[in-house]
């Protein structure tokens, strides 16, 4: 029928060679004219390569011919003249046909032109997007959806594995375990071989001979930690598994059972008491144990560093105890002094206005009434001023125990003077110490140290993580950090000096002074806290000034624990190994260069001006050009975006601990001075510990905020840090608690300070099976 009112045009299936020829005439393109001829197999006869199939769709481009518009450049019934389309083009370059557009654009005369660098890039790209879509549109986007996946699998840029991360969630419930294997979206889990299981069985062909020469795969390796240290590190070897998660767990469970293991009762109370110390609690115990259960003081049996501070001093009469806390007025001249007389409170000496003198009034306040006289005299300066030989304090305790006394008289000098010099860290530790070891040199540090040395580390390990955090606090065993700590390393002249009851904010291990408890940065906390998830930098961050030595030129400052932070963390030169993990934590060992390392890791600087430094040998100038300048101060409020803060020594003892544990970050913790919450507060569990001299720092961010891209991150366990943290805080570093402190100090003070009227009377000797109660007042404020 002739619907269109003209000639019929003959059908596909009865095209004569005359109709074929017109066809090509008007409008095969050019390659056609050379084109070899293919026998169909369909009809067993001729067909010109470029024509359609009987049947087949029509194709993009120019052979697509009834269409009314090609979007690759098909020709349509009104083109003024025969065009390529877009395949053509880039699989056969231009029109050889001379007068054709492609001739004209090219200034050809006739002949193959090869196609161009661009159409074999464009070829390569678009060529499977064209083969697949000549089947339906559902292969290309297939196609694509599937080249986006590996691309998320594969990619290392941060942002594409924050979109991988996102597009797991959604997927992962709803493809294959296997192929969720194959992009690291599921981990591979490995049925152990077993006869008859399809693997070494004969179900897939394989007889009971063959299966049991098969050998069987190795059991497991055990998950434990390494046997401890004498330097209280914990050493890590290439193809082990990491230690911190093990670590954490063994935090966990020492937490639990510290609390699990305190005094339920007063009488249990008194027991723990003559179990720790062999002798009785002091007078007043009943009373202070009264307060501390009124102010649900967590760990009421744990304040052995009173004990152990107070252990030499035992072994002097209460007469002589009186004159040696005289002698300190003669000798220290910057002091101040509490003296508690009749339930007061009196404050005296040169800094007896100064805020920590007023802070310690306030502390003992509401149990002065309860307490002994007694005059105590605080050091003002932050360091440990009293130094005692091992042999010296063996002595004294010695004499302590066997209820005997020292006679000594003023000035006191010690009478142990320990090994040959008699000075430096070495005499203050134990014979069988690393520091006293044959042969050791305990040294100076090298005047000429840039600040970028490290430790060496043992044979076979890959890095280090610190084991027992109190236990490093002691050089005496851990000597590899000595030249890295002011107070370690400068302090090597020091000599012994009397004993003598001196109060001091920051101790280090193996000094004489008393543990100071200074009220200072209390009423500091962070306004804006966000939560972990709403924290974005990943990275270390620190702060602080310019403290902790004197600097000045005849010191080799570079070495010190705040300038080496600085320097290290600006570091852009060299490269750096670090720990890496992979989904099973097992390490292993990358080297890194600094200038990408560092801006990831860390985020920490010292703040100009430069204080405690001597302008007048240029100290002060040189600083400003060893660290190219300060970085700048930063609010609370942007420090409140990082996730893992920074807790480092200043002149002693850090003032922010409280401040930063109080926030959701996880607090890292660098130092060598023990506190009265050391006993308190469990590292791996409430914080993070890094050793002083940074060999650990990045590969314990390595560890949880994972490699450059974040590979190997364990975001949950910083965030369980952070959460155990921010309770501790809230249930044992509150004003109470510090008040408990300061109240049991000052009755075991009292007692060594106060004569008896007879033997044990400053000992409690009252009823330990009724409950004390407290009969003052309660505030259970933070």
């Amino acid at each position: 029928m002739d619907l269109g009112g003209g000639k019929r045009k003959p059908s596909i299936t009865s095209i004569t060679h005359e109709d074929h020829a017109s066809f090509k005439t008007q409008t095969q393109s050019p390659y056609i004219d050379s084109a070899p001829m293919d026998r169909s197999p369909r009809l067993g006869s001729a067909r010109v390569l470029g024509t359609p199939r009987i049947g087949a769709s029509p194709r993009i481009g120019g052979d697509r011919r009834g269409s009314q518009s090609s979007f690759f450049g098909g020709l349509s019934p009104s083109s003024p003249a025969p065009t390529q389309g877009l395949w053509s083009y880039l699989y056969r370059g231009p029109s050889r046909t001379p007068g054709l557009p492609g001739h004209h654009r090219r200034g050809l005369t006739g002949g193959y032109q090869s196609p161009t660098r661009v159409q074999i890039i464009l070829n390569i790209i678009l060529r499977p997007l064209y083969i697949l879509s000549r089947r339906g549109p559902l292969l290309p986007i297939a196609f694509v959806i599937i080249m986006f996946i590996f691309f998320l699998s594969f990619s290392t840029n941060s942002h594409s594995q924050s979109v991988t991360k996102r597009v797991q969630k959604v997927v992962r419930p709803y493809i294959p375990n296997r192929a969720a294997a194959a992009f690291n979206w599921r981990p591979s889990k490995q049925k152990p071989l077993k006869v008859g299981d399809g693997a070494l069985g004969t179900s897939d062909g394989v007889d009971d001979e063959e299966a049991v020469m098969k050998p069987a795969p190795a059991p497991a390796k055990a998950w434990v930690l390494p046997p401890p240290r004498k330097d209280k590190r914990m050493m890590l070897e290439e193809g082990e598994k990491h230690p911190i998660p093990l670590l954490m767990l063994r935090a966990r469970k020492k937490w639990e059972q510290l609390k699990a293991n305190q005094s339920k009762t007063f009488k249990q109370a008194v027991a723990e008491y003559v179990k720790r110390n062999g002798r009785r609690p002091p007078r007043g115990f009943d009373q202070w144990y009264a307060f501390a259960k009124a102010h649900k003081v967590l760990l009421i049996d744990e304040f052995d560093l009173i004990s152990n501070d107070l252990k030499v001093f035992h072994a002097f009469k209460p007469s002589t105890f009186r004159d040696r806390v005289a002698n300190l007025a003669e000798t220290f001249d910057v002091t101040w002094t509490i003296r508690m007389s009749e339930g007061k409170i009196l404050r005296e000496g040169p800094l007896k206005d100064h805020n920590r003198a007023v802070g310690v009034e306030d502390l003992i306040e509401r149990f002065a009434h309860q307490l002994p006289d007694m005059t105590i005299i605080y050091n003002g300066h932050d360091g440990a001023r009293v130094a005692i030989t091992h042999e010296e304090r063996m002595r004294l305790e010695n004499l302590a125990k066997e209820g005997k006394y020292d006679t000594s008289e003023a000035p006191f000098w010690p009478i142990e003077l320990g090994p040959e010099p008699h000075h430096s860290i070495p005499v203050f530790c134990p014979p069988d110490s690393l520091v006293r070891a044959e042969g050791f040199d305990y040294g100076w540090p090298d005047m000429e140290s840039t600040g970028f040395e490290m430790p060496p580390l043992a044979e076979g390990a890959i890095g280090s993580v610190l084991d027992d955090f109190v236990g490093y606090m002691d050089v005496c065993n851990s000597p590899q950090y000595r030249h890295f700590h002011c107070t370690t390393s400068w302090v090597y002249q020091h000599h012994p000096t009397a004993v003598l009851p001196l109060f001091t904010p920051g101790v280090q291990r193996r000094f004489g002074d008393i543990h100071a408890l200074i009220v200072e940065q209390l009423d500091l906390f962070q306004e804006h806290d966000p939560t972990w998830e709403e924290r974005p930098f990943t990275s270390l961050q620190w702060r602080g000034q310019t403290s902790g030595p004197l600097w000045e030129s005849k010191t080799p400052w570079k070495t010190t624990q705040r300038a080496r932070l600085h320097l290290l963390s600006h570091q852009e030169s060299g490269s750096r190994k670090i720990v890496i993990t992979d989904e099973n934590d097992v390490m292993r060992s990358v080297e890194v260069p600094n200038y990408r390392l560092n801006p990831l890791f860390l985020d920490a600087g010292m703040i100009g001006p430069a204080v405690q430094c001597v302008k007048e040998d240029g100290t002060c100038d040189k600083m400003n050009e060893v660290f190219q300048g300060y970085d700048k101060r930063i609010s609370f409020d942007r420090a409140s975006l990082y996730k893992y803060v920074l807790d480092v020594d200043g002149n002693s003892w850090s003032g922010r601990f409280r401040r930063l544990m109080m926030s959701n970050a996880a607090v890292v913790k660098a130092t060598i001075f023990p506190e009265f919450w050391s006993d308190w507060a469990i590292p791996w569990l409430h914080f993070i510990p890094i050793q002083v001299d940074y060999s650990d720092m990045w590969d314990v961010m390595a560890f949880f905020r994972g490699g450059l891209n974040g590979e190997g991150a364990h975001d949950a366990l910083g965030k369980e840090i952070a959460d155990a943290g921010k309770e501790w805080v809230r249930e044992c570093f509150r004003y109470p608690d510090l008040e408990a402190y300061q109240y049991r100090l000052m009755l075991e003070y009292g007692r060594l300070y106060n004569d008896e009227t007879s033997p044990g009377s400053n000992d409690f000797n009252g009823d330990e099976d009724t409950e004390p109660v407290w009969d003052g007042t309660i505030v259970l404020e933070p």
